[in-house]
């Protein structure tokens, strides 16, 4: 018996999966810039880089760590 073959995701999914992560990013005051999509097959969601600050508040966000280990002079944004 052979496995089914892997859904491969629409563009257009892939977009909205996009915009709900910059809206959820947003949420938590978290901007990626770089926060795209590629065209590939099957299309990729494209994290880009970020500054320390950004994966320290994007870790926090995750539960990683408490905001309140960021140092207050350093921006959340890259």
């Amino acid at each position: 018996m052979s496995k089914p073959a892997p859904l491969t995701p629409r563009r257009d999914d892939t977009y909205k999966v996009v915009m709900e992560l910059r809206a959820a990013l947003a949420e938590h005051g978290i901007t990626l810039p770089s926060l795209g999509r590629d065209f590939g097959t099957p299309p990729l969601v494209i994290l880009g880089n970020c500054n320390t600050a950004t994966a320290r508040a994007l870790a926090a966000a995750l539960g990683g760590s408490s905001q309140r280990d960021r140092p207050a002079h350093q921006s959340s944004s890259a």
